[in-house]
């Protein structure tokens, strides 16, 4: 990792203490893990977290529209510290764990 991208890196994950969480270079990005669970990319200062609709999260975070190919909320670097950081990622976590379950539970054997 190249220092100013490790300590931009590093600056995301120190809030995210506690929490159950890895990341792995892919893409030219990171893919941030919580609990086994993909669910964002931290890239150019911005931590990009799945949209799963979670409702606390400040007005001023870009949602994306229902059009949009990618699904994820944009996080600037300046919400790196904010006390509901860690919730939200974790949240996300859980809301994909069992999204992943029930879509294992309406597939058939054999299909």
């Amino acid at each position: 990792m190249a220092l100013e991208e490790e300590s931009i890196v590093r600056e995301w994950l120190d809030n995210l203490k506690g929490l159950n969480v890895s990341v792995k270079k892919m893409f030219g990005c990171w893919c941030l893990y919580c609990d086994g669970q993909a669910v964002g990319w931290l890239h150019d200062g911005v931590m990009s977290l799945r949209e799963v609709g979670l409702d606390y999260l400040p007005a001023d975070v870009k949602r994306p529209g229902k059009e949009d190919k990618i699904q994820e909320l944009v996080i600037p670097l300046d919400y790196a510290h904010a006390d509901w950081l860690p919730r939200a990622v974790r949240d996300t976590a859980d809301i994909r764990k069992k999204e992943q379950a029930a879509d294992k539970g309406k597939k058939q054997p054999g299909t």
